[in-house]
Order: C-alpha cells, then sequence, then structure tokens
C-alpha cells in the first residue's frame, strides 16, 4: 500500500468519493474542495461557501452522476449545489418557514431533499427551478429510502399518531401508496437492494421489524424479547436481512419465511475452527536510529498473530439487556460486496472485528486489536475489509490471507475513518484535520 501526500480537512465525515471515484470532495472550513483522487496534488475545483458561522460546512454530498456536490451549513440553514464542470453555476437553498435540519440528494441527481425543524415536512427542491413539493410529518431521524432504480421513494411518517411507511413516485413526487406500521416509534426504513421490500425498525425500547412488499403488504412483523434493533443491513441479492441488537446477538432473516434463519453471538469465548487474529507490539525493527527513525521514535510497531483457539475475546463492558446504555449492542453490521461474508462489531467487545460466512452461519475470523476498533469498511468490489483503530496504521483482512496491517509515513497521523473510492483500487485515510489517500499496489 503506497500513501499520498497529507492534505488539510475540517471533518472526516465531510470527506467523500464522488461515485464515479475520479474526485474527492473535503471541507476546509467554508472551502470545499475537489481533488483528483489519482493525483490529489491535482485540484479540480475550490468553492467558498457563504458560511458565517462555525462549524461553517456540516453536510457534504455528491449527485449520484458525479456532477453536482451539495453543502449545507445547518447552523445558517443553508443548502448550495456545486457544479462540478461549470464553475460559474451555483444554487442556493433557504427556508424561510422552517430551519433546515438535514439535507440530501434524491436519487437522480437533480432534486434536493431537505427536512424541517419539528419533523413538520420534507421539502423536494428542484435544481431546474420548477415547483417546488412538500410532504408533511415526515421522520428526519428515519431518513428516506430511495428504490435500487430511484423510481420510487420511501418516506417513514407519523401522523394521527401511528407510524407509517409511505411510498411516492420520484417521477411526479405523487403519493403511491401509504402503509401503517405497529410500531412504536420507526427508527428507520431501508429498501432491499433488489427493489421488493422494504425494512422498517422500532426504537430500541422494542424489538420490532417489519418487512414491507412493494404492493404494500407487511410481509411479517419480527418481534423479539429484550431491547430492540440497532442497526440493519441488507445483502447485495436482497434474499438475507442482519439485525444487530442492543443483546450482543445479530439475527439473519431470510426473505422466504422472514424469520430468522441464524443468530450470531458474540461470545467471549471463541471456539470452533475460526481464526483469531492478535494484534501485538514488537517495538522497534532496527536498532540504530536515522535521522527517519528519530521522527517516528514514538510509534508503537505491532504485528498480527495467529492464536489457536478456544481463544479469550477481551470484554470492556459487561452486558446488561435491561439497560439502553450499556454499549452491549452490535454497532456495526454491513455485508461484502457479494454477500458471502458479514462483518460486525458489538460495543461490549470494542477491540473485536468478526467476520462471518453467510453459506454456513459460522465464525470465519475474530480480530483483536490493541485500540477499540473506529471504522471498518469492505472494499467495493472484492471481499477486503479495512479498519482502522486511530493508531497511525490502516489494517487489511482477506479471506484465506489473514491480516496485514500498514503505517502511515507521517506517525503523528492516527486513522480516524477509512473511505473506499467506488472503483475498489484505493481508500481515504482520514484523521483530524488531515488525510492522505492510500493505494492498494498489490
Amino acid at each position: 500500500m503506497e500513501f499520498s501526500d497529507l492534505y488539510k480537512q475540517s471533518s472526516a465525515g465531510l470527506a467523500k468519493f464522488s461515485p464515479d471515484g475520479r474526485f474527492i470532495a473535503v471541507a476546509v472550513e467554508h472551502r470545499l474542495i475537489v481533488r483528483d483522487s489519482e493525483n490529489p496534488k491535482r485540484v479540480h475545483r475550490v468553492y467558498s461557501c457563504a458560511y458565517e458561522a462555525a462549524p461553517y460546512i456540516q453536510e457534504v454530498e455528491w449527485a449520484a452522476d458525479s456532477a453536482y456536490i451539495l453543502t449545507a451549513s445547518y447552523a445558517t440553514s443553508r443548502v448550495d449545489v456545486w457544479s462540478v464542470e461549470d464553475e460559474t453555476w451555483r444554487c442556493a437553498i433557504t427556508d424561510e418557514v422552517a430551519r433546515v435540519e438535514k439535507a440530501a440528494w434524491a436519487a437522480d441527481g437533480r432534486h434536493v431533499l431537505t427536512f424541517g425543524e419539528l419533523d413538520l415536512r420534507l421539502s423536494i427542491w428542484p435544481l431546474d427551478g420548477g415547483e417546488r413539493r412538500f410532504i408533511q410529518f415526515p421522520k428526519a431521524r428515519a431518513g428516506v429510502s430511495f428504490h435500487p432504480d430511484g423510481t420510487y421513494m420511501a418516506v417513514a411518517q407519523r401522523h394521527d399518531y401511528h407510524d407509517y411507511v409511505a411510498v411516492y413516485d420520484t417521477e411526479d413526487w405523487r403519493l403511491v401508496r401509504e402503509v401503517a406500521l405497529d410500531t412504536v416509534d420507526v427508527a428507520g426504513v431501508l429498501w432491499s437492494p433488489d427493489g421488493l421490500h422494504i425494512a422498517a425498525w422500532d426504537t430500541a425500547a422494542s424489538y420490532s421489524v417489519a418487512v414491507v412488499n412493494v404492493a404494500g403488504v407487511v410481509k411479517r412483523l419480527t418481534e423479539d424479547e429484550g431491547l430492540g434493533v440497532r442497526t440493519c443491513a441488507w445483502s447485495p441479492t436482497g434474499q438475507l436481512l442482519a439485525l444487530g441488537g442492543h443483546d450482543r446477538r445479530v439475527r439473519i432473516v431470510n426473505h422466504l419465511t422472514w424469520r430468522a434463519l441464524a443468530t450470531l453471538v458474540h461470545r467471549a469465548t471463541v471456539t470452533g475452527d475460526a481464526d483469531v487474529f492478535v494484534e501485538a507490539e514488537i517495538g522497534q525493527a532496527l536498532a540504530h536510529q536515522s535521522r527517519a527513525a528519530l521522527a517516528q521514535q514514538h510509534r508503537v510497531h505491532t504485528r498480527f498473530d495467529l492464536e489457536p483457539t478456544p481463544a479469550q475475546i477481551r470484554v470492556v463492558v459487561p452486558a446488561d439487556v435491561h439497560r439502553a446504555d450499556a454499549r452491549a449492542g452490535v454497532s456495526f453490521v454491513a455485508f461484502n460486496a457479494e454477500g458471502t461474508l458479514l462483518a460486525t462489531v458489538c460495543d461490549s467487545m470494542p477491540h473485536a472485528l468478526w467476520v462471518w460466512r453467510t453459506g454456513t452461519m459460522q465464525l470465519a475470523a475474530v480480530i483483536q486489536t490493541i485500540r477499540p476498533v473506529r471504522t471498518c469498511r469492505w472494499s467495493p468490489v472484492e471481499p477486503t475489509l479495512a479498519f482502522a483503530t486511530g493508531a497511525a496504521t490502516v489494517y487489511l483482512w482477506k479471506m484465506d490471507d489473514g491480516c496485514h496491517l500498514y503505517e502511515i509515513p507521517s506517525a503523528t497521523v492516527g486513522a480516524a475513518e477509512l473511505r473506499w473510492n467506488p472503483n475498489g483500487d484505493g481508500l481515504a485515510v482520514l484523521s483530524k484535520g488531515l488525510f492522505a489517500l492510500a493505494y492498494i499496489t498489490a
């Protein structure tokens, strides 16, 4: 892995690759800088935003066709849209009725969605200056989800003291159907990759997940004891739905019966044939001190050791399913691009990253790191998992190839967030105030 030079950025969450992989956009205070992803020294555009109050830019989002970029300042209730090719074109959006609390692109990349304060309305702004549309009582926290081909939009709404999933036609934004949900307070909606179903899950106080088909029929309401669903993910084919709960468990629901065909439990003791990788310190590699070594002398060098099973996993917070603040929930669930592997992170064991085989629903590997895992991302093109712990190191795991670590040239830069380039040939390594691009060389 090769690293580029370091460049400034204000927030790791605001660094985004364009969907076509050509550019990376980063916020630097009130400026939006678009760099070439192959040669970040080459600056394509610099946009100066008219946001007067810190933290200035609070949202950066690319349109689906990479032609436009959205920026937002929720402190000043303003959204701007910038053209990548025409630097003279821009669009400013301000809502004089309700403060903007969230902004996002519609699937076509030619409409901007803004959520007003107190969940009063969702505004749909066309870039061509056409008529603005409104949707009443959306739930901004639950967000919206689009059909894979962008023809329909699912919105979580609440009115008359009930939760609903409303489906809108994105051509004219008319309501197609509205489905009532038997939920207490719907927390999220997610359209399946095959476009046949919509999953809606409840608040943490209630383990309830409703699956609605395209005809508006509730296929099944999955309920269980204990605290509710914390995170949810569809497999790439839409045949599996992974539900990460607050009870250390991931329930895998199949698309035929909508019942859990497997329950993946994060246990403190790992048994069986799973690979257990443990990160260990090895100290300085060389005895002599060159000038470069002096600059890196406070770096801790590590390696991964393969530990035999049964192996103990470090538990930081004991699980207590009766407490919502026990940090025992599964905070991360993600399938790889082929849907053959599932990666999870459990908050009560923050130093461990778990990888499961979806074909057998068995544990494939557990990676234990010295520091807690802060971020993990699957490659968009191959079964490679990149993760970081805040140290000056990028970690990669690949099936049948084990774990590898790559030290960032500057020991003072800790990897707080990672972003894969959509073409899969590299990723952005983001630190506090700085970022670098890492390229996969082998």
